[in-house]
């Protein structure tokens, strides 16, 4: 290899040395126009903006309306009127020369009916104390007075002589029994005739432990009309 090759050769080996430099220059070259254009950019100076005042004058409000004149009329009344006469003497009465009094109307009353006959006793009375069940009492209450009640037409016309009904009735501290519900009339007709055997009848008083207490019974009452 000549003298003139080897120059050649140590020329093209330092460009290439010298390659990125040069790059490295033109990119950091770049970046500052780039920062000093945007730093130019931000520095403008804001739009101003210009608010304007407008007066509006409002139209005047209308004017009062005049004063209404009411006319007074003179009525002539049975009762007490007040003339007002004079400044200093004051107000005088001058009362009516045919007064008339009128008599308060009246209004009829009228009395409550009551339907006696749809009045459920064992709905109707307050239960303050626990209701027991017969069979958790000292003793079974037993019935001391009852009343006989004759048979419906229509279970006379049937020929029939013994209904065995079944009630459930409450019997309180006094031994008075109520209808709690009728579980079994056997017919409908019978139970107008259990109402009223019930209103009239009497147990002996439920206790327990010594205690009078009221009590559930589920009661059978057996209606014998033989003769």
């Amino acid at each position: 290899m000549t003298a003139s090759d080897k120059k050649q050769t140590n020329a093209v080996n330092i460009l290439l040395k010298m390659m990125p430099w040069v790059f490295s220059l033109l990119l950091a070259g770049c970046l500052v126009m780039a920062m000093l254009m945007f730093k130019t950019n931000d520095l403008k100076p804001e739009e101003t903006v210009t608010i304007r005042t407008i007066d509006v004058a409002l139209p005047l409000p209308p004017p009062p309306p005049p004063p209404m004149e009411v006319e007074q009329t003179k009525s002539e009344s049975s009762s007490a009127s007040i003339d007002l006469i004079g400044m200093g003497e004051g107000p005088k009465i001058k009362y009516s020369d045919t007064p008339k009094l009128e008599k308060p109307k009246k209004s009829k009353l009228k009395l409550p009916k009551f339907d006696m006959s749809s009045l459920n006793l064992g709905q109707a009375i307050s239960v303050d104390f626990p209701i027991l069940e017969v069979k958790s009492l000292d003793q079974i209450p037993q019935v001391i007075s009852s009343k006989f009640f004759p048979p419906p037409k229509s279970i006379i016309r049937k020929g029939i002589k013994r209904i065995p009904t079944e009630v459930e009735i409450i019997i309180d501290q006094q031994g008075k029994p109520y209808i709690r519900k009728i579980i079994d009339p056997i017919y409908p007709e019978m139970i107008d005739t259990i109402r009223k055997w019930v209103k009239h009848a009497r147990f002996t008083v439920p206790k327990k432990n010594g205690q009078p207490v009221q009590a559930v019974y589920l009661y059978g009452i057996n209606f014998n009309y033989g003769r």
